[in-house]
């Protein structure tokens, strides 16, 4: 990874983790605080609710038991037989009346009746239903068990309590109900004396009904939490009333119903439906009844993730900009040096040792810099001066080398001369005499290892001119020299021993016919000479001693050990021979360019 990446990195590290280490502490420490405040809020709140709708049933409740010594109740019932006919409208008429008076200021109850064996009393317009089945009801049940107190009864399905199947698929209002059921025993207060109805008058039982919006009402308003659930349940688990109306009447058998409720009050921790809730929950002292809402925790929570995560988005992205900005411009003044210092060692390994970078600052980097620059001149100076060293040992092995083949040739064209005086040829000596004053002025001159190609083809000429009259012209020589190569320096005799090896060992057993072409052109970076004769050739076990063995032949060694040395190793002589065919023999060497 790059010093930049990495610096980049760590700042987000640093920024990222206090952010996150904080909002996660002030996230659990803030959710603790919250569900407290909220236990409590809300438990208060089903506390109020649960005042309010016991003060307005209690309200009935008293009523109801008022309207036990209602003198013109008592006068209607205390009867040794039922109405009939006419008289019975009339009771009904003033039945009705009476409810309405104890009861109709009560915006909670929905109807109220009196029933008794053959007719139920009250307003018709709400809701009505024979009493036919009335007395083997859980209504009479209840009130019958009561002997004059009041009983409460959960929600139930209407058609169902009353026998009414014609109704059960119809859209009807008062569906779900629950009631305050009490029988009456009819009396009156005269002359302060409590007159009660004859035992064998009828005792009528009182029936209020509720829709349970008395509790959904309040509830469902009362509680600001999002995915909060209100219900309220019987002893025996029955749902009065719940945020789901699909559950109104069913039968709650969850086992912490039984342990919230034995605790009258409060707060407590629940688990239904396989999710963990807060419930808060009282019991009415009028109905007995459970009122519990419960609440999600992370309704609670919710608020405070997002205030969180709204904090640490709008501080931690400035923060992380910044961050950022600074890891990039650290970076930048580290690895700008860095940089340029990785560019010069690049430099000094392709070696160019005279690269330098410029210091712009005096802190570590600028003194690394400087010691880099430092080094590289010594190092510098260090390879000038092994450099002149080699040069110049090179330059003596080279001047040697010329020394080894000046002799070697003049050895041999002395002894031509020699024959040719002996043989009394003046005018051939004559020639080859100025040929070898020419070319022992060119050889002599040992100040310069190369020399321009024209130059070193001129003296070659002189050669051919001494050569051929020793062999009695018995080879003739042709060059095929691309002429733009005439002005490139080559190193001095580079083909004279290839010739002079092409005359003596490829014609020495020819009389006539011997032909030498001397290529040279330029291929790429490189010129590609070439000495092709038509001789005898050289066998293969000969051909592999000539550049390998000491004393295999001077000539050709010197020449590859010159090109080596000059050019290096890639350049030099290869040979190719085919016995009775003739030998080829290729030199190649880098392309300078013309001499300037």
């Amino acid at each position: 990874m790059r010093l930049k990446n990495k610096l980049i990195l760590s700042y987000i590290v640093l920024i990222t983790l206090p952010l996150t280490i904080l909002g996660f502490g002030y996230y659990y420490a803030s959710k603790d605080i919250m569900l407290k405040l909220a236990r409590d809020n809300v438990s208060e709140i089903v506390l109020k609710n649960n005042q309010i709708i016991n003060e307005r049933l209690k309200i009935i409740q008293e009523d109801s038991l008022s309207l036990m010594v209602e003198c013109e109740l008592y006068q209607i019932f205390d009867e040794p037989s039922p109405a009939v006919g006419v008289q019975l409208l009339e009771n009904n008429k003033k039945v009705t009346g009476i409810l309405g008076r104890y009861f109709s200021q009560s915006a909670d109850l929905y109807s109220t009746e009196l029933v008794t064996q053959g007719f139920v009393y009250g307003n018709k317009s709400k809701n009505t239903y024979p009493p036919d089945y009335f007395y083997t009801s859980e209504l009479y049940r209840r009130a019958a068990e009561g002997k004059g107190r009041i009983a409460w009864v959960p929600t139930y399905d209407y058609t169902r309590m009353h026998n009414l199947p014609e109704l059960a698929g119809t859209d009807i209002d008062y569906r779900y109900m629950f009631s305050a059921v009490r029988q009456i025993n009819p009396s009156c207060v005269r002359n302060d004396v409590i007159v009660r109805a004859g035992g064998a008058s009828e005792k009528p039982v009182l029936v209020m009904n509720f829709k349970e919006d008395v509790y959904a009402g309040i509830f469902r308003d009362s509680i600001p939490i999002k995915g909060s659930v209100f219900m309220v349940a019987s002893e025996d688990g029955t749902i009065i009333s719940h945020q789901d109306k699909s559950r109104l009447g069913t039968v709650e058998s969850a086992a912490w119903l039984k342990e919230v409720r034995s605790e009258g009050s409060g707060t407590a921790y629940v688990t239904t439906g396989g999710q963990r809730m807060i419930a808060c929950f009282a019991v009415s002292p009028v109905t007995n009844w459970l009122s519990v809402v419960l609440i999600p925790p992370g309704a609670l929570t919710h608020d405070i993730a997002d205030t969180i995560l709204f904090f640490m988005i709008t501080l931690g992205a400035p923060l992380l900009a910044l961050s950022l900005l600074f890891a990039y411009l650290i970076s930048a003044r580290i690895s700008s040096p860095v940089s340029k210092l990785l560019l010069a060692i690049k430099r000094v390994g392709g070696g160019d040792f005279n690269a330098q970078i410029k210091v712009e600052g005096r802190d570590e980097l600028g003194h690394v810099l400087m010691k880099f620059n430092s080094m590289n001149e010594r190092v510098r100076s260090l390879i000038d001066e092994n450099y002149v060293v080699k040069l110049r040992e090179r330059e003596t092995e080279i001047l040697a080398l010329n020394i080894q083949l000046n002799p070697h040739f003049l050895y041999n064209t002395l002894n031509i001369i020699n024959w040719m005086a002996v043989h009394g040829e003046k005018e051939q000596v004559s020639h080859m005499l100025i040929s070898l004053s020419r070319m022992l002025h060119y050889t002599t001159d040992n100040r310069r290892d190369q020399m321009l190609l024209r130059e070193d083809l001129a003296w070659l000429q002189d050669y051919i001119v001494i050569m051929a009259n020793r062999f009695e012209h018995r080879f003739r020589v042709d060059f095929d020299i691309q002429p733009e190569l005439l002005e490139v320096n080559v190193p001095k005799l580079f083909l004279q021993p290839l010739l002079e090896n092409a005359i003596i060992h490829g014609f020495r057993n020819m009389e006539s016919g011997g032909l030498i072409t001397i290529y040279g052109q330029q291929q790429g970076n490189t010129i590609r000479f070439c000495v092709e004769d038509n001789g005898s050739g050289i066998e293969a076990e000969r051909m592999e001693q000539l550049l390998k063995e000491e004393n295999a032949n001077i000539g050709l060694k010197n020449v590859d050990k010159r090109i080596k040395l000059l050019y290096g190793s890639e350049y030099g002589i290869e040979i190719e021979s085919v016995l009775e065919f003739g030998t080829r023999v290729k030199l190649v060497i880098p392309y300078p360019g013309p001499l300037e």
